[in-house]
């Protein structure tokens, strides 16, 4: 396996170096927060992000951004995706043509509201889709650092480089499915945030099963909906990168988006929720940018519209929950 950099000091970041570290010895962790670094080098350990887990003896840490990119030939990016453009700015004059990138981030640009992929073809130039990789799916980083068996798809636009890093990633604990749908991932991984948001708030409202398996359901049909209107294959929805992320953040606790969601629920203000922990929950920002998105495209989301009134415009989630219970009746299979 090539030398391998992970960018990215969060608790998945920090899971997937972890990880690969103990498949190969050759592999760097870099992130900004200089404690983060101290920590794993002297206690190896990530007390900030992902406490408890003790990490391999063989990872490295770097704070130097550019002598890390120079020796490797792997780049795992996993930086939150607001931050997404303004790291790959700083990669743009260390990246080399043999350079391979695996995007770990999972979200929506808010102001551009391009994916992780089109914001790196706009700073890199379009030939870095020959370079790139997108990996999504079922994937809690606690578990995959404590060697749970998962499962996770990678989709790239290179067949000869996605059937390569399939083949270097795969493990007994790791198991990795080819993909040739890279927008689709990008869509569904990004968007399942948003309905672990929502699923967060129905379990702060004290609801059960019923509720968040109909709204599991429902949000599947809406983000395939967006997707397929944005390219992505039907099929990809129904996978692990779809209902197989869908379900383990809207049915798991350890999910950050999920349990803002519920906190906000318990009477939280987002601003209070977000201000409590340096972790990013991803679906914010996603909620704002596919509430503009979904408007731009004239496509029927009634789910994130609610996550976005609740989180933006003041709205209680129990009013929220209301009115999409007296929404119009309607087939099961109607396009709305």
């Amino acid at each position: 396996m090539n030398s391998m950099l992970v960018i990215g000091g969060g608790s998945w970041g920090t899971a997937f170096a972890d990880y690969l570290s103990r498949r190969s010895k050759d592999v760097r962790l870099w992130a900004r927060e200089e404690e983060v670094l101290a920590a794993i080098r002297t206690l190896r350990e990530n007390r900030v992000f992902l406490p408890g887990i003790e990490l391999s003896p063989e990872l490295g840490v770097s704070a130097d951004l550019e002598d890390a990119v120079g020796r490797a030939g792997v780049l795992v990016l996993a930086v939150p995706s607001k931050f997404m453009r303004s790291m790959l700015r700083r990669l743009q004059p260390l990246l080399r043509e043999d350079h391979v990138l695996i995007c770990l981030s999972k979200g929506f640009e808010s102001e551009s509201l391009k994916t992780m992929s089109q914001v790196a073809a706009e700073v890199f130039g379009p030939g870095v889709s020959r370079q790139w990789l997108t990996l999504s799916g079922p994937s809690f980083a606690r578990e995959l650092a404590q060697g749970h068996p998962t499962a996770v798809a990678v989709a790239a636009e290179n067949e000869e480089l996605l059937g390569r890093i399939q083949e270097e990633l795969s493990s007994l604990t790791l198991r990795v499915y080819r993909s040739g749908d890279l927008r689709g991932l990008e869509v569904a991984g990004s968007l399942k945030n948003v309905m672990a948001i929502a699923s967060g708030m129905i379990s702060g409202l004290g609801y059960g099963f019923n509720t968040t398996a109909s709204m599991v359901t429902r949000a599947n049909l809406e983000i395939s909906r967006l997707g397929v209107r944005l390219g992505a294959r039907p099929e990809t929805f129904w996978g692990l990168a779809g209902i197989g992320d869908l379900m383990l953040t809207c049915f798991g606790s350890l999910s950050r988006n999920f349990q803002l969601g519920r906190r906000i629920a318990l009477g939280e203000s987002l601003q209070a929720v977000e201000n409590s922990t340096p972790m990013v929950a991803e679906g914010v920002e996603t909620t704002r940018a596919i509430q503009r998105l979904a408007a731009n495209l004239a496509v029927e989301m009634p789910i994130t519209r609610e996550v976005h009134r609740v989180l933006f415009e003041g709205k209680s989630v129990v009013e929220a929950v209301g009115d999409l219970m007296k929404r119009s009746l309607k087939s099961e299979w109607t396009s709305s």
